[in-house]
């Protein structure tokens, strides 16, 4: 990831999302973007919430999968 510290929330968290190979959890994914982004969000939680929506709706459009247990890249 290149200085992505700048950036928007939506833009880190897409990153991140789109750069995991195989299997992942939101939590993978909220391990590596809440050092980068925490501070616009008022608790984990909302950041939790957040990360949550952006991969249902990178799901609904075809671009990573999921189970029931893990989300995936395509």
């Amino acid at each position: 990831m290149e200085n992505i510290t700048s950036q928007r929330p939506s833009f880190v968290v897409s990153e991140v999302i789109l750069n995991q190979e195989g299997k992942f959890t939101v939590k993978d994914i909220l391990d590596k973007v809440k050092t980068i982004i925490l501070d616009q969000f008022d608790t984990i939680d909302t950041l939790k919430r957040y990360i949550i929506e952006k991969l249902n709706s990178m799901c609904d459009y075809g671009l990573i999968g999921r189970t029931d247990v893990y989300y995936f890249s395509i």
